[in-house]
């Protein structure tokens, strides 16, 4: 177990939360009296207890900004509905689980460890935020859902990654004191992003009893990122797989006259050798590759494959319009 400083309180009006990783402390600053909590379920409960006469409100200079949920929930769930048309429970899950992990995971310090010069590569990002996205979804349910709870585990600095490292080693990993971009104590971030966790869940606790569960879902499934999870993936992967077979496919108008290009094509890593494999792989989740085939498949540009449904033709693969013949 690690120490950590003592972060500024967390508030929720007259409602403060403070967190030194080992324990949870709720106050009230007009009253002597405060709560211990151990975890993220008994924090759950006792703020549970304010639920009714606190609403979160975010402070600071930038508030009114925010946008306004009375009107950004529902109209997230109508643009799921006219964007995807009918999504079955597990699909919606799906999608709102990736959704979820951007926003608490990946939008976050995350992402800082991982620019520039670091040791946390692409395929290795992948692997992660793949792996992450499969741990929200074994917490999201249509009966039920702890969302400080699922806050907290994905930034949970002892959860164990694709990588056999912890987050907290990730991060140390990543740490570079030498280095402006990643110079900040990835202790202290872990810290902060505990805070983060709990105003974002606190805030989807209280937003769940005026919107309902199931619209607050469709909320977070209201765009499709091309990530794993998503509605998306399986046209990814196929033409992905279609196009390592086919020097010629259009997915390399880019790529084949790039140096590295031939190389890089020929020298598929052996435990992909077989696309069939790879197809399969893919499909199941990327957090499944190896390192290596992970990296290849990022330096392929996996993540750039058009996710268009095609249904109208598309530009960037250079399908004709439907409107048009293929001779004209």
């Amino acid at each position: 177990m690690y120490n950590t400083p003592q972060r500024p309180p967390l508030l929720w009006r007259d409602v403060y939360v403070s967190w030194d990783h080992d324990m949870y402390t709720v106050e009230e600053p007009d009253s002597s009296e405060y709560s211990e909590a151990y975890n993220a379920a008994e924090l759950s409960a006792i703020l549970d207890e304010y639920a009714d006469d606190y609403e979160y409100a975010p402070e600071g200079p930038d508030s009114h900004r925010w946008p306004n949920p009375e009107e950004l929930i529902p109209y997230g769930a109508q643009e799921c509905a006219k964007r995807f048309g009918h999504l079955d429970d597990d699909a919606l899950l799906w999608l709102a689980a990736a959704r979820v992990t951007l926003a608490v995971w990946r939008n976050t310090p995350i992402e800082n460890w991982h620019a520039g010069k670091s040791p946390l590569h692409d395929g290795t990002m992948m692997r992660i935020n793949t792996a992450t996205t499969r741990l929200v979804r074994s917490l999201l349910s249509f009966d039920h859902v702890d969302w400080i709870g699922l806050g907290l585990t994905i930034i949970n600095p002892s959860r164990v990654l694709p990588t056999g490292q912890s987050v907290l080693e990730l991060g140390l990993a990543c740490h570079n004191p030498f280095d402006p971009a990643h110079e900040a104590d990835p202790r202290e971030e872990l810290a902060e992003m505990a805070q983060d966790a709990i105003a974002w869940g606190r805030a989807y606790c209280l937003r769940e009893k005026t919107f309902g569960l199931r619209t607050l879902i469709e909320f977070f499934c209201a765009s499709d990122n091309g990530w794993f999870g998503t509605p998306s993936w399986g046209r990814i992967v196929d033409r992905f797989t279609t196009a390592v077979d086919d020097r010629e496919n259009a997915h390399w108008h880019v790529h084949r006259d790039k140096p590295w290009f031939d190389e890089w094509f020929t020298n598929r890593p052996v435990d992909i050798a077989d696309t069939t494999e790879l197809r399969r792989l893919l499909r199941a989740g990327p957090d499944l590759l190896s390192e290596e085939a992970a990296e290849w498949c990022v330096d392929g540009g996996i993540g750039y494959v058009c996710r268009d449904d095609h249904a109208n033709g598309c530009l960037q693969c250079g399908i004709p319009l439907a409107t048009e013949s293929p001779n004209e």
